[in-house]
């Protein structure tokens, strides 16, 4: 009686367990499916990202289809094995692939198609066919690129300077502006009521642009098609900029190199080592930050007229000078200098070279206290090395306003200003800004919105 009681219990425990697993493997919850809403392709291949997940019998097959106007295209993507058995036990409950879809290999026209991911589970419901999702998303096939109308002529701008050029648009896009080389300056809507098809952006030309140059305006849509229109723009050189030594004493390493890299996380127990940190690395990061900081501006000037050199200052600094820093004559480091070093006296009130918005005001390494407004349509001035600062983050100034005093914190050797103005988040030379006559013949122009 005990062996076949014991046998008898075996064989329950395997029928309940047999049951337990039917159960288990006749679960009824679908896969779930995520897909983009919306899907817009253009001539470029696309990559389309999809996950499939199914916690309960786990993932066992997976389709994606593209269904247009010549039929339907099955697209690879799906990488891992399929499970097609549903009596296998280890299919992996989550799967996040992509799909390249190229248009022109799959002779898509323009107009609609549609993206349909199936995915079926390893659960035994329906005759051992498991629990099927279907996700269908529209897609929009756009093979036209956005036209580009430059209403600019030609343009004359020095190396190192500022430009501007106005453009109208076919149609609304995703990004557009001014390319110059690698640098992409943003465009802004020229006025009211313009609806946004007549466009303007200001951009600077490297200190060292040759005269080959390409300056386009360019619009990329929505589905990545890219328009542009090569603009005439005359490269005015400049004469170059020596290099200019610059002897770092023992004193200013140990006393103001030294605790700046201590404060900034860079190792300073040898001075020359840490001006060299503080030079590029930490140089760099700063610079970053600047764009960073400066990167969303205000949709319109700001600004009316030519901008302000600090009063009764000297410029003590060449725009784009290129300084080699010597100790006891030997070279260890070098940068270039953008932006003008003003020279007063002491702790003189530094104030705003133009109305606009103050985005930072605080400690940023190299430049110390420092303080940076926002002019509209993508142009910054930068105040650094500042004792003291009067305004904060978010308020409006106006030209002539007092921001601070100045000073020699941060990466400084005397009590000074340095001063920069940045367009698109690349320095431009501010002699132009500061110069009235350039300001209402070259710039003025292109911002009124009453005739292209």
């Amino acid at each position: 009686m005990t062996a076949r009681a014991g046998i008898f219990g075996l064989a329950a425990l395997v029928v309940a367990g047999g049951i337990a697993l039917a159960i288990f493997r006749c679960e009824g919850t679908p896969p779930s499916v995520e897909v983009p809403a919306e899907v817009v392709l253009g001539r470029e291949t696309r990559e389309v990202a999809i996950r499939v997940e199914d916690q309960g019998s786990g993932v066992r097959r997976i389709d994606v289809t593209l269904v247009h106007a010549g039929g339907e295209a099955p697209l690879p993507g799906f990488r891992e094995p399929r499970f097609d058995t549903p009596f296998s036990f280890s299919q992996p409950p989550r799967h996040t692939f992509s799909v390249q879809i190229d248009p022109k290999a799959l002779g898509l026209r323009e107009g609609t198609a549609r993206l349909r991911v199936a995915a079926r589970d390893g659960s035994w419901r329906s005759r051992l066919r498991g629990n099927e999702a279907v996700q269908e998303v529209p897609v929009v096939v756009d093979l036209t690129p956005p036209r580009v109308a430059l209403e600019s002529g030609l343009t004359y701008v020095r190396q190192g300077g500022a430009g501007a050029l106005v453009y109208g648009l076919s149609e609304a896009v995703e990004r557009d502006g001014v390319a110059v080389g690698n640098s992409f300056f943003p465009g802004y809507a020229l006025g009211p009521g313009s609806a946004g098809s007549r466009r303007v952006a200001l951009f600077v030309l490297p200190a060292d642009a040759p005269d080959s140059l390409a300056v386009e305006a360019v619009a990329i849509d929505r589905a990545g098609n890219r328009g542009a229109a090569r603009a005439a723009v005359r490269v005015q050189a400049r004469p170059p900029n020596p290099e200019v030594p610059i002897r770092l004493s023992t004193r200013f390493l140990q006393e103001k190199v030294v605790p700046l890299a201590d404060r900034e996380g860079l190792e300073a127990s040898d001075p020359v080592a840490a001006f060299q940190a503080v030079n590029t690395e930490l140089r760099a990061r700063n610079e970053a930050r600047v764009r960073e900081l400066i990167a969303e501006s205000a949709p319109r000037p700001l600004f009316r007229g030519a901008f302000e050199q600090l009063h009764n200052s000297k410029v003590t600094s060449l725009f784009a000078e290129r300084r080699a820093y010597l100790v006891e004559g030997r070279r260890v480091s070098e940068a270039v200098h953008y932006g003008f070093d003003l020279a007063s006296t002491a702790h003189v009130p530094i104030t705003a070279s133009h109305g606009g918005r103050v985005v930072f005001a605080d400690w940023l390494g190299i430049y110390g206290n420092c303080v940076l407004i926002d002019h509209g349509l993508g142009i910054a001035s930068l105040y650094g090395h500042l004792s003291s600062i009067e305004v904060s983050a978010g308020q409006d100034v106006e030209q002539g306003q007092v921001l601070g005093r100045s000073g020699e914190t941060g990466l400084a050797g005397g009590d000074h200003l340095h001063f920069a103005i940045l367009v698109g988040g690349v320095y431009a030379d501010p002699i132009e800004w500061w110069d009235e006559k350039w300001v209402r013949e070259r710039i003025a122009p292109r911002l009124d919105a009453s005739s292209p």
